[in-house]
C-alpha cells in the first residue's frame, strides 16, 4: 500500500522518473518497477544521457529484451525470443550499464501483444536482485523525500507515464529516443464501456484469489467481501489516503472516469499483492493471494462483457 503514495514526477513526452540524479542506486529502482510490474507490459527505461532499453515483464518476471540503444553487449539477450538463466550475467551488466548511480533514470510503459504474454518463461526480478544485492521492499521514507525534492515538470496531456501496473484501456504508442518509436499498442476499442457494477463483477470475477476486498464510491459504495479484519484495514488506508490513490490513478489514466487497474508490489516473504481499480466514481482496494496475474487479466476482460 506505500506504493500508492509513492510521489510521480512526470518528465517531458510522459515518462516517469524513478530516480533522481542525487540517487546512489538507480538500479534499485529499476528492478522495483519490474517487480510491481503483475501484468504484461513493454518497460521503457532510458537515462538521461539518452542509453535505454526495453524489457517485456510479466509476472515480476523480465520475458525478453526487445529493444537497446547506446549498450554495448545487449545483441545476446535481443536475439532470444524468451531470457532464460543462461542470459542473467548479459542482462545484468547491460542493466547496470544503464542504470548509473547519480544519474537521472526515467520509465515509459506500453502493453505488449496479449496472445505473447507468458509468465512461465523469463527471468524472475527476485533473482536478480538477489545477484545484485538489491532490496525490493517497499521505498524508505528518506528515498521518498529525495524525490519529493525533485522540481516538478508538467507532464504531456493524457500521455500514460504508469510504469508498475496494469492499466485499461491501453495508452497511445509513446515516442522513444532515440530514435526509435513504442510499439503500438492493440486497439483500446476492444473494449466495451464499463457498466455500473463493473468493479463487482471484476471483484467476483477473480474468485478466491482476492483474499478481501471494498469499493468506496459509485453505485456499489460500501460493497465489501471478505474477513472484516482484511477488509477494516483497507477501509482505514483507503480513509486516510484517498487523495493519494486518486492522484496515482490520475498519473496513468488515459481517459476521464474510465476503468483502470493497478497491481503493486507482492511480498516475497508472504505472496500477497495490493489491487486497486477505479472505474467512474468508484475505487476497488483488496489483497490479492499468490500471483493471480492470469486470474486478474481473464476478470478484468470477462467484466466488460
Amino acid at each position: 500500500m506505500q506504493s500508492l503514495q509513492a510521489p510521480a514526477h512526470v518528465a517531458p513526452g510522459g515518462a516517469r522518473i524513478i530516480a533522481a540524479a542525487s540517487d546512489p542506486n538507480p538500479l534499485a529502482a529499476l528492478l522495483r518497477e519490474v517487480n510491481e510490474t503483475m501484468l504484461g507490459r513493454a518497460l521503457t527505461f532510458e537515462s538521461r544521457i539518452g542509453t535505454n532499453l526495453t524489457l517485456e515483464v510479466s509476472g515480476r518476471r523480465v520475458l525478453r529484451l526487445t529493444a537497446a540503444s547506446g549498450l554495448a553487449g545487449a545483441e545476446s539477450c535481443l536475439s532470444e525470443p524468451a531470457l532464460e538463466d543462461a542470459h542473467k550475467d548479459d542482462l545484468i551488466k547491460l542493466l547496470q550499464a544503464l542504470a548509473v548511480p547519480n544519474q537521472e533514470l526515467r520509465v515509459t510503459t506500453t502493453p505488449i501483444d496479449r496472445e505473447r504474454e507468458g509468465v512461465s518463461v523469463g527471468l524472475p526480478v527476485a533473482l536478480l536482485a538477489d545477484l545484485l544485492l538489491v532490496d525490493l521492499n517497499p521505498l524508505a521514507a528518506t528515498e521518498f523525500t529525495a524525490l519529493e525534492a525533485m522540481p516538478t515538470t508538467a507532464p504531456s496531456p493524457k500521455v500514460a507515464p504508469e510504469a508498475r501496473l496494469f492499466a485499461v484501456p491501453d495508452p497511445p504508442p509513446v515516442a522513444v529516443r532515440p530514435p526509435a518509436t513504442a510499439p503500438v499498442a492493440p486497439e483500446a476499442a476492444t473494449y466495451k464501456t464499463a457498466s455500473a457494477d463493473f468493479l463487482g463483477r471484476f471483484a467476483r470475477g477473480t474468485g478466491p484469489v482476492l483474499m478481501a476486498w471494498l469499493i468506496t464510491g459509485g453505485d456499489e459504495d460500501g460493497t465489501t467481501e471478505g474477513p472484516d479484519e482484511m477488509v477494516s484495514h483497507l477501509q482505514g488506508f483507503l480513509d486516510d489516503e484517498a487523495e493519494a490513490v486518486s492522484h496515482q490513478l490520475d498519473q496513468i489514466s488515459t481517459a476521464p472516469d474510465g476503468p483502470i487497474c493497478i497491481v503493486l508490489g507482492a511480498t516475497l516473504v508472504e505472496g500477497h499483492s495490493v489491487l486497486c481499480a477505479r472505474s467512474g466514481e468508484g475505487v476497488l482496494l483488496g489483497v490479492i493471494e499468490g500471483d493471480g496475474t492470469q486470474t486478474l487479466m481473464q476478470a478484468w476482460s470477462a467484466a466488460f462483457a
